[in-house]
């Protein structure tokens, strides 16, 4: 059975996609309207929104995550392209710290801490 989502495919089972280029960390600095330029031309991915920082010299340094192909068109269409840490090794390495298995047991271990119990303060409002 396939995997139908409405999002063109994007949402596609594991066995199914192929796996993404590395995305490194880039540093692009220029003038307020060449970035701008850059942001037309280009699909970037700035994160969650562009966060451009201010140089003493006028200019400004945009960072963005970009494969090496991508880094390699910026750097062809004149850009200050400064190539940093690969993220997507990072984040493979962080995953090696995320546990396995089931803490909770399937149930049998209660959670700890500051959590919220969904549910319980409506059951307890409809019986007052």
């Amino acid at each position: 059975m396939k995997d139908q989502t409405g999002s063109g495919g994007t949402n596609q089972s594991p066995r199914n996609e192929s796996i993404p280029p590395d995305l490194y960390e880039v540093r692009i600095t220029s003038t307020r309207e060449t970035i701008d330029k850059l942001m037309r031309e280009f699909e970037l991915d700035v994160g969650c929104r562009p966060h451009p920082e201010a140089n003493p010299d006028g200019t400004g340094t945009i960072l963005v995550y970009a494969s090496e192909e991508r880094i390699r068109q910026l750097r062809a269409a004149g850009y200050d392209v400064k190539q940093g840490q690969n993220v997507s090794a990072l984040g493979r390495e962080r995953q090696a710290e995320v546990g396995k298995g089931d803490r909770f047991e399937g149930g049998r271990v209660v959670p700890r801490g500051l959590g919220e119990k969904r549910g319980r303060g409506k059951e307890r409002k409809e019986l007052s």
